[in-house]
Order: structure tokens, then sequence, then C-alpha cells
């Protein structure tokens, strides 16, 4: 009884942190790879390239005596008027989450920077739950993506495959043992 105790406890923990990681998001640096939140990067171009899901996070890297990280409104962004803000970041090293769908609006309010390029629209979709959904392949960030499927070639590295494999898998071991 110990041992069926003790096996099904195993199995809860692994569940709970498959669950965990594929919940969890990707996350991506501003610009990278081979640029950053500056005035050279095309960030037009670098948004375009990445699908963007909720529960991803984007990192915004730069010289914090220089730049800022200003959200906006879609009328704000389109005019580069940072008079109100949503919020703002001025480390140098800002992380922001992505918590839902839609499109989310960043500038940079140092005079000039935002009419010269230094702005970024982000559109953000909700995440495919289905393995046979087409999925475009990520060309940029930092993969640290869960949910992708078991056998999957486009899986980015690390990936923690799909909870519902890994608990039929997790039972089959278990029933193995007995």
């Amino acid at each position: 009884m110990a041992r069926l105790l003790a096996s099904l406890l195993a199995v809860a923990i692994v569940t709970a942190a498959m669950a965990f990681t594929t919940a969890s998001g990707a996350s991506y640096t501003v610009g990278e790879p081979g640029g950053s939140w500056d005035l050279q990067t095309n960030l037009t171009a670098w948004a375009s390239s990445v699908e963007f899901h909720s529960g991803d996070q984007l990192v915004f890297k730069d010289s914090a005596a220089s730049h800022d990280v200003v959200e906006v409104t879609r009328s704000s962004y389109n005019s580069c008027s940072a008079a109100s803000p949503i919020s703002k970041f001025q480390t140098g090293n800002d992380t922001v989450q992505l918590g839902g769908v839609g499109i989310r609006y960043f500038i940079c309010s140092v005079p000039g920077h935002c009419v010269a390029g230094m702005k970024l629209e982000v559109r953000t979709s909700q995440r495919k739950s289905s393995c046979n959904s087409p999925r475009r392949r990520r060309r940029t960030g930092t993969a640290r993506r869960g949910g992708a499927c078991l056998g999957d070639d486009n899986a980015a590295p690390g990936s923690s495959g799909s909870v519902s494999s890994w608990i039929a898998i997790m039972l089959l071991l278990l029933g193995l043992t007995f």
C-alpha cells in the first residue's frame, strides 16, 4: 500500500511539473539576434518575425541613460506621444509580461527616437492547443516554450511535450510497476 501511495505521489509531482512547464511562455529580448531596443534595429521587421502568445514575455535591454520603454495606446503610438503612458520602464533591463490576446504598443519617449523608428507593435495571440495545428516557426527569441508535442520536429529546444502525452506515459509506467 505504501509503495502504491509513493508511486501515485511521484506521478502527481511529475504531472504538476509538466503542467507548469507547458503553461510557461517564451522570453524574447527585443531585437535579438543582432539588435536591441535602439535606433539601429528595425523593430517592425523584428516583431513581424516572431509569433507572440499570451504568457510570453518581452525583455527590453537598452542604455537606461539614453532610452526608456513606454507602453502607450494605439493613438499615442501613431503620434509618438508619451503624454499619457500606460506604463513606463527605465532600468535598461525591463521585462514585460504579455498576459492576454491583443495588440500592445511601446515607444521610446526620448525626443526624436520614436519618430526615428524606436517603437514596437506587439500582436499577441492565443497559444494553439492542438498538436496538429499549423504553427509558424519562430526565428528569434530564447526558446523556453512549453506545450510542444512529443515527436514534433519544430518543437523549441527544451520543450516539455504535451501534458496529456506525459500523463499517458506516466500512467503506463505506473501500470508496469504493478
